[in-house]
């Protein structure tokens, strides 16, 4: 019966090759559904691992004074006991490397807890980007959601899929554009170029899979998604992004909640967001219009802002409009006292039923892991 029902829903939320696409999908994932499940539960158990060691880590940090270099026999430095000038070559010899993680220290100085961190502070990379400095358009695909250039047609977008795409490459990409690849994307030899397609097809391939890499060649992802050798591909793997995410029992579900939540609902919403935002993420949102059941949209949260009266702002990454929205809050949500949850884009207004997707946990989980194992390779931990 949820099989039947799914396809039945199939032609309210998309048509033509998106139809099909997401009709495939819908079938794949009713028959993993039992498989899914079990395997939920790992994540969340993982996942609440990684989070209580990012939280634990920051009380510790912030009930004492902690100096994050250690000495040559591994034990931390405290300045207790140093006179001046110990002090000030500790001084300098912290400002020279940065302990901090991803920072370029050595391990005979900084250990491999602070460069290679536990927890979701291994998101920090490369230093000094928060989440904010993310939204940027040389961090956003070159193309946005109203017109994907995928093979797979679309009439309604695959919002889902280009935020996720997007969200794995800020957190798992390296773009080394000083480093030689193995093969020009450029060459005048087409054989070269075939070669050149091919290599970093399978590293796309291993982002969208949540592995860390480095990218040679190349300064950032708008530059990557606007060469024409990987436009497509890159759109292509938006889409069934797209399919696998929204055409799910959880994806669903929130498509149909389109009445208005309690403003407990929403705040508690916006607790959890900004946590992530706190813990170096841009979580993915769903939201649905107030009353409109199926007309659904997902974005990234760039970032938050404090209001005045202590409420906050959730500043959108809205993959259907420009990146530049983002980094100066132009779309927002916020909750009004009377009206609920509005969102600024006046093709939206008020909003129904919104949620973190379901996928978030996940992807955060097994992100972490990769870029923790790449980072402890770099520096030699073991």
């Amino acid at each position: 019966m949820k099989l039947l029902f799914l396809l039945i829903l199939l032609p309210t939320l998309a048509s033509c090759n998106q139809v099909s696409l997401g009709a495939g999908s819908a079938v794949k994932n009713f028959f993993s559904s039992p498989i899914k499940g079990v395997q939920g539960l790992f994540t969340d158990s993982s996942y609440e691992k990684e989070r209580e060691d990012t939280l634990s880590k920051r009380k510790e940090k912030k009930g004492k004074d902690l100096t994050y270099c250690i000495d040559q026999s591994g034990r931390p430095i405290d300045d207790t006991g140093l006179s001046d000038l110990d002090k000030l070559r500790n001084k300098i010899r912290t400002t020279a490397c940065s302990c901090s993680p991803w920072g370029n220290c050595p391990i005979s100085v900084c250990s491999c807890d602070i460069q290679c961190p536990k927890g979701f502070d291994i998101f920090l990379h490369p230093k000094g980007i928060t989440p904010k400095k993310l939204s940027q358009e040389q961090n956003g695909l070159a193309f946005r959601n109203r017109r994907i250039p995928s093979k797979y047609k679309q009439t309604q977008g695959y919002c889902w899929g280009h935020a996720r795409l997007t969200s794995q490459f800020n957190r798992l990409a390296f773009f080394k554009p000083g480093t030689k690849p193995p093969y020009n994307i450029n060459s005048k030899s087409a054989q070269e170029q075939d070669k050149a397609v091919d290599y970093y097809k399978s590293l796309i391939d291993k982002i969208d899979d949540n592995e860390a890499v480095d990218i040679p060649g190349f300064p950032d992802l708008k530059t990557l998604s606007d060469h024409p050798a990987m436009q497509s591909y890159l759109a292509d793997k938006v889409a069934k992004s797209w399919a696998s995410q929204a055409m799910s029992f959880q994806g669903l579900s929130i498509a149909t909640g389109s009445g208005k939540k309690s403003n407990a609902h929403y705040t508690q919403f916006f607790k959890d967001v900004k946590e992530r935002i706190d813990m170096n993420m841009q979580p993915t949102v769903v939201f649905t219009d107030r009353g409109s059941s199926f007309y659904t949209h997902a974005a990234l949260v760039s970032h938050y802002e404090t209001l005045s009266y202590g409420q906050i702002k959730l500043c959108l990454r809205d993959n259907n409009n420009p990146e530049s929205n983002a980094a100066t809050c132009k779309d927002n949500m916020i909750i009004d006292p009377k009206k609920g949850l509005v969102y600024s884009d006046r093709a939206w207004g008020e909003i129904g039923n919104i949620s973190i997707v379901h996928n978030d946990k996940s992807d955060a989980t097994a992100q972490a892991d990769s870029l923790r194992k790449k980072c402890q390779s770099e520096k030699g931990c073991r």
